[in-house]
This record gives C-alpha cells, structure tokens and sequence, in this order.
C-alpha cells in the first residue's frame, strides 16, 4: 500500500543515496521504458518511461547547475 498516492505519483518511501550507493539501470526497448536501481541489493527501483527520464534529467541538469554555481556561506 503506497503511504502517498496523488496527481499520477505514487510514493512508498523517502530515499536518500549516499555519494558511494551503487547505480544501474536497464532499458525495456519494448515499452518505451528505463529502470534505474539503487543500492547494492537494489533496495530501491525507479521505473520511468521515456518522456518522464527525459524531464527527471532535464531536472537533475537544472539542480546540479544550481549547486555548481552556489556560493557556500562563509563561517
């Protein structure tokens, strides 16, 4: 049972990755789809169709810009 399910999202967990959490993916030619896993027992999957991968990196390409050209606060 999902704990969130609301405008075509459903969500079972928070997940947060570590710099080192290990990555791969696999494409399903025949439903126009990529599956990205997560972690070293793939604890955590992400299917996306072709239209969603392309706006989760045109996302991900807008978020690393942003960090890249953050000014950390001086202490």
């Amino acid at each position: 049972m999902p704990l969130y399910h609301h405008s075509g999202v459903c969500v079972e967990s928070w997940v947060e990755l570590s710099t080192t959490a290990p990555m791969r993916y696999e494409v399903d030619t025949t439903n126009d789809a990529a599956t990205l896993f997560f972690g070293d027992r793939n604890e955590y999957v992400m299917r996306l169709s072709r239209k969603n991968l392309g706006q989760m990196l045109e996302l991900g390409s807008r978020a690393a810009a942003d960090l890249a050209s953050a000014t950390p606060d001086d202490e």
